[in-house]
């Protein structure tokens, strides 16, 4: 049996989608016979699939001995096939490399979006200096780097020409979300309905563009949910919301799990999400999967057929976000189920495990020694 064992700086659910799918891809490696775990010093309880840790407190760089332990103690005694690290900027990322190469280890990077341009543009300096000088060297050694879109590909090999690069997308497991367990009936009342969001409250998520939208829209019914943690960045968002005055058609609804989620995209006139940069985003797939209209940005490297499948896809600015919204609140009932039925097919033959996980049975494969 192949053992893999994924390095994450952060497993919790402060970490949003990275969490949703290592999770998932950590899952349908064990059921389909692999020897699949989760390193990392930040988890929730009841996380069967992580390695045991010990309280560990958040420094700047997230430095943690107990972490060099824990990865020693998993090659002395349970063996390590394959190290496949998550993310880019913490001690967790540049131990793990610079690990895997000193004891031959076959290592698989997954950025997770992190050197796309936007957010590449935000502490400029401080990434550079800190990727020219202490990571790129060792990530460049990697076995293979996995890119989530074909544009992060594309920018990837930019900065890693001589590695391999390949694309898979971020995947959903469509077992989970069955027609008859739960019943929408909100986005039919036109006293009811709402543009929802879902995710971190970050300024990478454009929520900004969804406040500016939601006020230049006409009809006083509808309204935005916002479903998300709790961060710095909310009262920056109401304060918005106040200068807008609109804060009378904006719920803030904190985080959402499990069928209190899905019942939030079911009963949703249309979901949203206006990124500024972004790697699919879960939420997208998720929505789509029952079988709401969803408008997102170009950035978020979904398919560009997804336009095509009863979804919008905009630039991320106000006007396109503006004019998408008003196109799909005014679609007939039997025009709005019609397309997020298609939306949800293309998501399930695009997006799903069941169609594409041989993709990375094969890779990790690739990668052990001949």
């Amino acid at each position: 049996m192949i053992k893999i064992i994924h390095i994450l700086e952060d497993f919790s659910y402060a970490s949003g989608g990275v969490r949703t799918t290592v999770k998932s891809l950590n899952n349908k490696l064990n059921e389909n016979g692999f020897i699949s775990k989760i390193l990392s010093p930040f988890y929730e309880e009841g996380d069967e699939c992580v390695v045991e840790f010990s309280d560990q407190k958040k420094n700047p760089w997230n430095y943690s001995k107990r972490f060099i332990k824990n990865l020693r103690n998993l090659k002395e005694n349970d063996n390590i096939d394959i190290l496949h690290i998550h993310g880019a900027w913490m001690h967790q990322q540049y131990f793990s490399a610079k690990f895997a190469i000193k004891n031959n280890i076959p290592f698989i990077i997954t950025f997770h979006g992190m050197y796309e341009p936007w957010l590449w543009e935000q502490k400029f300096l401080k990434k550079k200096i800190y990727s020219s000088f202490l990571t790129n060297t060792k990530f460049s050694k990697a076995t293979a780097i996995h890119a989530i879109t074909l544009s992060e590909k594309k920018n990837l090999k930019k900065i890693f020409p001589r590695t391999k690069i390949f694309e898979i997308p971020n995947l959903i497991d469509t077992s989970n979300y069955k027609e008859k367990e739960l019943q929408s009936t909100n986005f039919k009342n036109k006293n009811k309905r709402y543009i929802l969001f879902v995710g971190r409250l970050h300024l990478v998520k454009g929520i900004d563009l969804l406040l500016n939208a939601l006020s230049l829209i006409q009809d006083s019914n509808i309204k935005l949910k916002i479903a998300g943690p709790k961060s710095d960045y909310l009262s920056e968002l109401k304060n918005k919301a106040n200068s807008l005055n609109i804060e009378h058609r904006v719920e803030f609804l904190g985080r959402v799990n499990g069928k209190e989620k899905n019942l939030l995209y079911k009963n949703s006139t249309v979901f949203v999400a206006p990124s500024y940069s972004e790697v699919i985003g879960m939420v997208n797939i998720e929505a789509a999967l029952q079988e709401v209209p969803v408008i997102t940005t170009y950035a978020t490297g979904i398919k560009k057929e997804w336009s095509n499948n009863g979804g919008e896809l905009i630039n991320p600015n106000t006007k396109e976000l503006v004019d998408a919204l008003d196109r799909i609140l005014n679609l007939s009932d039997v025009e709005r189920e019609y397309n997020g039925k298609k939306l949800k097919s293309f998501v399930e033959k695009n997006y799903s495990w069941k169609s594409r996980f041989n993709e990375w049975n094969n890779i990790y494969k690739s990668l052990l020694p001949k």
